[in-house]
C-alpha cells in the first residue's frame, strides 16, 4: 500500500487508517510526501516520529504497489499509478479554500476534474447527501464515489465508555474539562481570540477546572511546535493541556465537558457526540447547506462581553446536536469495518476480522502551575475553601476574580524560573528538596523578603517557618502548595492548630492536620 501525504492532516489521516490493519501480514505500507502544500513543512518529521517507511516521490513510479490512498484531493494523480482511494480528510465538503490554481476559492475536498476523469480514483463519503453536494459541483464525481461513513465519529461513539480512563489520562478527574478546538486562518477560534486559553485558565479556578487546546495540523504545520509553545507558555505554565494534532485529541472530545470551538471538524465531531458547544468564531468560508452550516445556526454563540465562566456553567446539550449527527454521518457503528472491506477489495485481498479500537490514550505534556495567587474562605472555623488562580496567566483575570481580602495572598514554588513570581510570593515552597526542610525554609526567608511563610516537602505533608520563627508541620493528602496556603490562612485568621482542619480544593474535601 502506498499512502499518499501532502500536508500534516493527511500524513495524520493515513496514519490513522493503518490502525485498522495491524496484524495483517499480507500488507506492508510505505509513505511519499507529495511537497508543495505551504503545510508540507515537517511532514517527513512527522511519519519519521511514528517511524514509518519512507518512499522519495522521485520513486513512486518505479514501485509495485496495490493501492494508493491519500486524505488529499491536491496530489500530483498522474505521478501514482493504479487504483487511488481519496479519504475525506475533515468531517465532509463544508468549506471553501482559496485555489492555488487561481485567484478564486474552491470546494475543499473535491479532486479535481482530471483525476476524476481518469476513472482510476475513488472518493469515500461519510454522509449519502454528499453524492449530490459533489454532483452539483462536479457531475464527472457521479460513479466515483463510495459510501462508507466515518470512522472517526464511530471510534469516539465506542470510546464513550472510556470517559473515565480519559479523564484520568489527562489528569482532569473532579475537574471540569473545557476543550478549545481551532481550525486554521484568520477566521478560526484562534485567529480571532488567540489569548481565550490564557483568559479561560485565569478565569476558572484551577481546582475545578481544567483547559485543553486542540490545533488543527495546519496551524502546527506552517508556525511549528517551537512557536506555539512559545505563543501559548503563559496558559502551559498555567496547566494549559496543548495536545499534539497526531494523537490525543479524539480522547479529549470524549473526555471534555464543554468544547469551545468554530467551524472546524472537531467541533463538529464534538457536537455530533453530545458535547455542550460554544462558537467563540464562525469563518464566512463555510459552505450552504451543509452540517456546519447548521452548526453555526443553532449551536450558542461565546459572549465576549459576559463573564466566562458563567456561559461555560450554562453550556448544555441541545436537541439540534442529534439532528446533527443523523444528516452528518451515515453507518455510525459500521463505518471502520466498511472502510476496512474497501481497502481489502480494491488491493485484490480477501476479507478478515477486523479488530474494532478505541481511541488512543492522550499524551499531553502534564504541567502543574508553580505559582498561583489563592483565595481562601473559611465557611466555619473547620472548613476551609481554597480558590487558585495561576500567577502566569494574572493579567488576563477578571475584574469580578480579583476580589481583595486579608487573606489573598501570593504563593511560589522556589524552582519557578520566573523571579518576578518569587519575588513577589507570600508564601515560598519547594516541592523537590532531598533533606534538612527546615534549613531550606530558614534560607527562604532569609533570601526573600517579601516572603513570611515558608514551606517545604516531606513524605507526607510538609514542614513550615514563619518569619518570626515558629515551625509548624503540616499532613494531608493536598498537594504541597495547598498544604502551605492552608497554614497560612489559619495563622493569619489567628485560628488555633489543635483540631483537624476540612481543606476543600474544588470538588475534592480533605483533612489537614497542623
Amino acid at each position: 500500500m502506498l499512502g499518499v501525504v501532502r500536508t500534516w492532516t493527511s500524513a495524520i489521516k493515513l496514519l490513522e487508517v493503518c490502525r485498522l490493519f495491524q496484524d495483517d501480514q499480507r500488507i506492508r505500507f510505505t509513505f511519499t510526501v507529495d511537497r508543495g502544500s505551504r503545510f508540507s513543512a515537517g511532514v517527513e518529521e512527522l511519519l519519521a516520529r511514528a517511524e514509518a517507511h519512507h518512499t522519495p516521490w522521485e520513486n513512486v513510479p518505479q514501485l509495485n504497489y496495490a493501492l494508493a490512498i491519500t486524505a488529499s484531493e491536491n496530489i500530483d494523480f498522474d505521478h501514482v499509478s493504479g487504483p487511488v482511494l481519496v479519504l475525506p480528510h475533515g468531517v465532509g465538503f463544508h468549506k471553501y479554500v482559496p485555489d492555488s490554481g487561481s485567484a478564486g476559492t474552491r470546494l475543499s475536498g473535491l479532486i479535481p476534474s482530471a483525476a476524476l476523469r481518469s476513472g482510476r480514483v475513488l472518493m469515500a463519503l461519510s454522509h449519502p447527501s454528499q453524492q449530490q453536494q459533489l454532483h452539483d459541483a462536479d457531475p464527472l464525481t457521479d460513479g466515483q464515489t463510495v459510501l462508507v461513513g466515518d470512522p472517526q465519529f464511530e471510534q469516539l461513539l465506542r470510546s464513550e465508555p472510556h470517559r473515565d480512563h480519559y479523564r484520568a489520562a489527562l489528569g482532569v478527574t473532579g475537574r471540569k474539562f473545557v476543550l478549545i478546538s481551532s481550525t486554521w486562518g484568520e477566521t478560526s477560534l484562534i485567529g480571532r481570540r488567540p489569548r481565550l486559553p490564557a483568559e479561560l485558565l485565569a478565569a476558572l479556578d484551577y481546582d475545578a477546572a481544567a483547559v485543553g487546546l486542540v490545533l488543527h495540523p495546519n496551524v502546527w504545520s506552517r508556525y511549528r511546535p517551537f512557536q506555539i509553545h512559545s505563543w501559548f507558555a503563559a496558559a502551559e505554565d498555567a496547566g494549559l493541556l496543548l495536545l499534539p494534532p497526531e494523537r490525543g485529541w479524539q480522547a479529549a472530545i470524549v473526555a471534555a465537558d464543554v468544547v469551545i470551538g468554530d467551524h472546524g471538524s472537531v467541533s463538529l465531531l464534538a457536537a455530533a457526540t453530545g458535547r455542550p458547544l460554544l462558537l467563540g468564531a464562525f469563518g464566512t468560508e463555510v459552505v450552504p447547506g451543509t452540517s456546519a452550516e447548521l452548526l453555526g445556526q443553532h449551536a450558542s454563540r461565546l459572549n465576549w462581553n459576559q463573564p466566562l465562566r458563567d456561559q461555560i456553567e450554562a453550556a448544555e446539550t441541545q436537541p439540534w446536536q442529534q439532528d446533527l449527527a443523523e444528516r452528518t454521518f451515515a453507518n455510525p457503528h459500521g463505518a471502520t469495518a466498511e472502510l476496512h472491506a474497501l481497502v481489502l477489495r480494491l488491493a485484490g485481498l480477501e476479507p478478515r476480522p477486523l479488530s474494532l479500537l478505541r481511541a488512543p490514550d492522550p499524551e499531553p505534556p502534564q504541567s502543574v502551575p508553580l505559582a498561583f495567587t489563592a483565595y481562601p474562605e473559611f465557611t466555619d472555623p473547620d472548613s476551609l475553601t481554597l480558590h487558585r488562580f495561576p500567577r502566569s496567566v494574572e493579567e488576563w483575570k477578571p475584574d469580578s476574580a480579583r476580589a481583595s481580602t486579608k487573606l489573598r495572598h501570593v504563593i511560589a514554588d522556589e524552582s519557578d524560573d520566573n523571579l518576578g513570581r518569587i519575588g513577589n510570593a507570600t508564601v515560598l515552597t519547594r516541592a523537590a528538596l532531598r533533606s534538612a526542610p527546615e534549613a531550606w525554609c530558614a534560607n527562604a526567608l532569609r533570601l526573600h523578603p517579601s516572603c513570611t511563610l515558608a514551606a517545604a516537602a516531606t513524605a507526607d505533608g510538609c514542614v513550615a517557618r514563619t518569619r518570626d520563627g515558629k515551625t509548624f508541620t503540616v499532613t494531608g493528602s493536598a498537594d504541597l502548595a495547598a498544604l502551605a496556603s492552608a497554614l497560612h490562612a489559619c495563622l493569619a485568621t489567628g485560628r488555633k492548630g489543635d483540631r483537624p482542619l476540612s481543606l476543600r480544593l474544588g470538588s475534592v474535601e480533605t483533612t489537614v492536620v497542623f
